[in-house]
């Protein structure tokens, strides 16, 4: 099969699931992967495809008109964000069993789920450098809250740098919830702000048994910031999008997305 030809099946495959990898797609025209990728490269050039971590997704077609982008307009999209993050708290709820030792984030995100666990009744050891969290869960008698401590970021009321770092070495986490600036799904990318928001994470990744990504839809068309994890780091991502093109990206990198 000429190549060309080979490149006009692998679109109408891409265009009939949403999403091919390398892989299955060098498997069932029997070359290598390096001809596939190829074969993607050119086809995302051409505009008829999106090239993502291992393999290419459908290109959605644009919008027919644009909608103005009025006050009522900007604060109905804020809503829509915020009761995203909301569910996304109530899923990540589920994950928390009476007795787990936690991590929260520096994360909208986060904050909601510290409210879930502040009007709970789990018994549960709750440690953050979000001073919003620790706010929240103040009130709630069996929950036990430490603070990182740390240089305080004022812009996210959280803490950050080389000592928030020391003190988490030592301490072992159940599960950790982390929120992001952003996922680059082509390159399997998990975003923070800065390099120390980032560098913070990385740690509570290394002690956490259980490492699970809080991530809202618009979270995925946000593609800048510090890499300080790839998607593959997390056991889990937990998510309140519903866009099938996303969705099996991230499942076609080993990874559970929990709606």
């Amino acid at each position: 099969m000429f190549p060309k030809e080979r490149r006009k099946q692998i679109l109408e495959m891409v265009n009939a699931s949403g999403f091919a990898t390398v892989e299955n797609l060098s498997k069932h025209f029997g070359v290598s992967v390096d001809s596939i990728r190829k074969d993607l490269k050119v086809l995302q050039n051409e505009g008829k495809i999106k090239r993502e971590y291992g393999g290419a997704l459908k290109v959605d077609e644009p919008p027919v008109e644009e909608a103005p982008s009025t006050p009522a307009a900007v604060a109905e999209r804020e809503a829509v964000v915020e009761q995203g993050r909301r569910d996304v708290a109530a899923r990540a709820w589920l994950e928390i069993n009476d007795g787990d030792a936690i991590f929260l984030g520096v994360s909208r995100t986060n904050v909601y789920l510290a409210d879930l666990i502040a009007a709970g009744d789990k018994r549960l050891i709750v440690t953050t450098n979000m001073i919003d969290v620790l706010q929240r869960l103040a009130g709630n008698p069996k929950v036990t809250a430490l603070a990182t401590g740390g240089y305080l970021n004022v812009l996210n009321n959280g803490f950050t740098g080389p000592a928030c770092i020391s003190l988490l070495e030592p301490l072992l986490f159940s599960k950790a919830f982390l929120g992001t600036c952003g996922v680059d799904l082509g390159t399997s990318a998990v975003l923070a702000t800065t390099t120390d928001d980032g560098k913070v994470d990385d740690q509570v990744l290394k002690n956490a048994s259980y490492r699970f990504l809080l991530a809202d839809h618009e979270k995925f068309s946000i593609h800048s910031g510090y890499r300080f994890a790839s998607i593959s780091d997390f056991t889990a991502v937990i998510t309140d999008s519903n866009d099938h093109s996303v969705l099996r990206a991230i499942a076609a990198m080993g990874t559970p997305v929990l709606c």
